[in-house]
């Protein structure tokens, strides 16, 4: 992998960081215009914030020195993992209780997973009515926690718990296989990576093959990065560790079978002497093949105009038809001048086509959703949907808060909105055209 001089995002990480820590509190409801213009204010709260990968670079890196030793001795081994399913954790919510979400993952038009804090929750009706289903694992009193999951379906999830905004070495992977009534945790992963901030990211594939990966970010001269992948293929009862090293920002992955797989990463090294990198895996994480994008032939110089160029969310069809965002940007954050464009390639990226985005996408935040080789959606505050695989996108929808998104077809979605300190749950019927807002509650 290409070493790269790495420029300090201190304050933003750390920042989010301690904010993540931060204790819920229950929102004050208001309601999101569904007109075309954007929506009014949404319910005040203070949302733990997971990690964010959003580069926030500076001219000139501080001096930190690093006060968190990296981990010499080797991980003691793992006793045999437990399989006997345990029934959720105790309840503390009451029937009727308002609740604020972190995160939203719906598998279908009524069926879908909450995160909440340290909370996991079912929802059966479109979000409205929501059931505690959290793994019953034992958290110190007054210890801040988050819960970090992968959902496959509406019976299928696995879910990482942070304590303090630390992955423990010793924490185990819970999985359920009926909606999370039941959970089963894992051997004890023993992890090595280290940092102020550590938590995880998942990339699934079925219900026996999933990639775990426990990142870590520390404050040196700059900001440093470390991670270690683990992967499943028991459906979660063991894990093994594939690779381990101090590394870039990763900013997505994705695997199309058991073997192939592809992630993307950001160092945040201006100019430096390389286009923007991939990794690419053909034996299921243990290796990878660290790859440079070209620049777009009608921009050839596009990577010297620019202090950072980056790549950003991997999304494979097959093994050939490859789909990902590029960004280019400058030293101020948020950066006040940028670029993006869409990278595709149906030869396993021998060779690409290119096409430049509209001039208010920021690949580094917006998302991109691929429904079929023919219909996405790139959402941001400005909402942008192709119909064409992304050669052309029309403008959908201004809004004026930041979402997390999950869409089940082109039209249904939702998303839980931030604004400041203001968060809401909001859903879309037509494709992002509106939104209206939901005021999520705790079933009986």
């Amino acid at each position: 992998m290409k070493t790269k001089n790495v420029l300090g995002t201190v304050i933003s990480i750390l920042f989010l960081a301690i904010v993540a820590c931060g204790p819920l509190e229950t929102p004050t409801p208001t309601i999101l215009s569904p007109t075309e213009g954007p929506p009014t204010a949404i319910p005040t709260a203070t949302p733990p914030i997971t990690p964010s990968k959003t580069p926030s670079p500076t001219t000139s890196p501080p001096t930190i020195t690093p006060t968190i030793p990296m981990p010499t001795a080797p991980p003691p081994t793992a006793p045999p993992p437990t399989t006997t399913p345990q029934p959720v954790a105790p309840g503390h919510y009451k029937a009727g209780d308002p609740i604020q979400l972190d995160e939203i993952h719906m598998m279908s038009s009524t069926e879908g997973w909450g995160l909440s804090g340290p909370d996991v929750l079912v929802t059966t009706d479109g979000g409205q009515t929501w059931r505690e289903a959290t793994p019953p694992e034992t958290h110190p009193a007054g210890t801040p926690g988050k819960a970090y999951g992968a959902f496959l379906d509406k019976q299928t999830a696995w879910i990482v718990f942070s304590q303090s905004d630390q992955i423990l070495p010793e924490a185990s992977v819970w999985h359920t296989t009926d909606g999370g009534r039941t959970w089963t945790p894992s051997a004890p992963l023993f992890h090595q990576v280290y940092g102020q901030s550590v938590w995880t990211e998942f990339a699934t594939l079925d219900a026996e093959n999933a990639w775990l990966m426990v990142r870590g970010v520390f404050a040196g001269a700059g900001t440093h990065h470390t991670h270690e992948l683990f992967r499943t293929t028991d459906g979660g009862l063991t894990w093994t560790s594939l690779d381990g090293e101090v590394s870039d920002d990763y900013t997505g992955m994705v695997f199309v079978d058991a073997s192939s797989g592809w992630r993307t990463w950001q160092t945040i090294g201006a100019y430096a002497a390389a286009p923007p990198d991939y990794g690419v895996t053909t034996d299921g994480g243990a290796n990878w093949d660290s790859r440079g994008l070209p620049p777009p032939p009608a921009a050839p110089g596009l990577f010297d105009q620019y202090p950072y160029c980056e790549t950003y969310q991997p999304i494979l069809f097959t093994t050939q038809s490859i789909r990902l965002l590029a960004g280019c940007f400058d030293a101020h954050y948020p950066p006040r001048e940028f670029t993006s464009y869409l990278y595709t390639s149906e030869d396993g990226g021998t060779s690409w086509n290119t096409y430049l985005l509209p001039e208010k996408v920021l690949a580094s935040q917006d998302r991109l959703i691929y429904f079929d080789a023919d219909n996405a959606l790139l959402l941001g505050r400005d909402m942008y949907r192709s119909a064409d695989g992304g050669r052309t996108w029309s403008h959908v929808k201004v809004v004026n808060w930041d979402g997390q998104f999950s869409f089940v077809d082109p039209q249904n979605g939702w998303a839980v909105a931030r604004e400041n300190n203001d968060v809401a749950l909001v859903k879309t019927s037509d494709g992002g055209g509106t939104w209206v807002q939901i005021m999520p509650t705790i079933t009986k």
